[in-house]
């Protein structure tokens, strides 16, 4: 019961680590903008009701892109069910390892460098609607500093035992990455300057996602998930979902 606890919290860290890396994060102000058809950058939200109208935004371009991660996560949950054994999480571990070396750059594999975006147009006349599908579009793309973290938690949702747990993996790494999203969107006017801050750490941000999926692989590798549940549940840690 408890290792699902622990999946959780990898889940968030990673969802957190793909909003904060170099691909995602300096270009919130523009994903804001671009959402809502402010200037954000230059301060055009002023009133509370500009500030609501962006935020409005933002929560749907989050459940757009959590849509998709979900239904993923339920796709690889439900694959998880019928591929027992113990070549799973040695394949498993193997594959978030290598993740995890590629974003710290010690390995360099051509094909997770090349990236893939479905575009979609901003349609003002469809409102909300509009960001909800650009979300979903989001969701499909594929960007080298953001695409090993998200495959390396779809690689822990396979090695659960149902889809909901898969489901429940992808709706964390979803929180991960949209809480903070909106958290920007409602504190826009300090976000340049924030930015300003952050954007010299990013690389090491970066590197530092990597070290963490390969301590998860080594940790899929080994299935030693339920020693750190069982260690947890006699601290008096975490909580037990019934799942």
């Amino acid at each position: 019961m408890f290792t699902i606890d622990v999946n959780i919290g990898v889940a968030f860290l990673a969802g957190l680590a793909s909003f904060l890396a170099p691909c995602v994060l300096p270009m919130v102000p523009v994903y804001l903008g671009y959402l809502s058809g402010y200037a954000v950058a230059h301060g055009e939200v002023r009133t509370r009701r500009e500030r609501l109208y962006l935020v409005l935004h933002a929560v749907f371009f989050v459940i757009g892109f959590t849509v998709v991660f979900v239904a993923m996560g339920v796709a690889a949950g439900s694959l998880g069910r019928f591929l027992r054994g113990a070549w799973v999480h040695y394949l498993g571990g193997l594959i978030i390892i290598i993740f995890g070396l590629t974003l710290m750059e010690v390995l360099y594999i051509p094909f997770l460098y090349q990236e893939a975006k479905l575009e979609v147009e901003r349609k003002k006349e469809w409102g909300y609607l509009s960001s909800l599908l650009i979300g979903m579009v989001f969701a499909a793309g594929w960007t080298p500093c953001v695409g090993p973290a998200l495959a390396s938690i779809l690689m822990l949702s396979a090695n659960q035992t149902t889809a909901m747990q898969g489901a429940l993996l992808l709706a964390a790494y979803s929180a991960g990455v949209g809480v903070p999203f909106i958290l920007s969107a409602l504190l826009v006017d300090y976000l340049s300057g924030w930015l300003q801050k952050v954007n010299r750490y990013l690389p090491m941000i970066q590197k530092a996602t990597g070290v963490l999926l390969v301590i998860l692989g080594i940790i899929v590798f080994t299935n030693s998930f339920s020693l750190i549940g069982d260690l947890m549940q006699k601290l008096g840690l975490g909580w037990d979902l019934g799942l």
